[in-house]
């Protein structure tokens, strides 16, 4: 019996530490959600996605075909993923100090973003990943898309279009370049002989269409919003 009793005090507090640790910090919620989508914990268990969810760190957010998510992050960051679409968020530190980071990524489809107070005092600390791609802000509201090979839209690669500001948009052999308000970073899936890895196009790219929360996201980091105290 008391063997028995103290397996089960040790599974107890086995499941609690674990709980605290799988899970990552607070990191945001969910403001708007059109369509269905699903997000997938830190722990791997995955749950539907509902208006004031909140969003950790370490969470995957899944957008079904036709869907559409608003998050808004605690420094007012906000972030559209768009329908069929994947994002983690990888790292959210947010204190007020220099240790605040900012890490997404994007692992399918399409997202826009409009930086938040994050962004504006510690841009450097922000980035948004691709597979083969790194988008560096500097106070930005940008688009970035995947776009596979084969589809109907456009050739394939990552395409990063800015609405507002400046990115930076670099590759894995360490290529980068700016990228300025209404042109479109474009990293090729499959360059051809002698084409460049890493190009900026003049024009915006024909599929980028918007969605349904374009207007709101555009406010979010204009409203005020309390960052909850951090215990120590």
């Amino acid at each position: 019996m008391l063997h028995s009793a103290m397996q089960w005090i040790f599974g107890l507090l086995t499941l609690v530490a674990c709980t605290s640790q799988c899970l990552g910090a607070e990191a945001g919620s969910v403001e708007r959600l059109s369509g269905n989508a699903s997000i997938v914990g830190a722990d791997n268990v995955s749950r539907v996605a509902r208006v004031n969810d909140t969003l950790n760190e370490g969470d995957t957010i899944i957008t079904a075909r036709g869907a559409e998510l608003l998050a808004r992050l605690r420094d007012n960051t906000g972030v559209i993923v768009r329908q069929d679409s994947q994002l983690k968020v990888s790292e959210f530190r947010y204190t007020q100090a220099e240790s605040d980071s900012l890490l997404i990524n994007l692992l399918k489809g399409s997202l826009r973003s409009v930086t938040g107070l994050l962004g504006k005092t510690r841009p450097r600390s922000m980035r948004y990943e691709t597979a083969t791609a790194t988008i560096g802000i500097r106070g930005t509201d940008f688009e970035l898309t995947i776009l596979p090979e084969g589809t109907p839209d456009g050739r394939g690669g990552i395409y990063n279009f800015v609405y507002d500001g400046v990115t930076n948009m670099q590759i894995a052999t360490g290529e980068a370049v700016d990228v300025e308000q209404d042109k479109t970073g474009f990293a090729p899936e499959n360059p051809a002989p002698g084409e460049a890895r890493l190009q900026v196009l003049q024009q915006r790219p024909a599929f980028l269409r918007g969605g349904g929360f374009d207007a709101l996201i555009l406010n979010l980091s204009n409203q005020p919003r309390i960052i909850p105290m951090i215990r120590r």
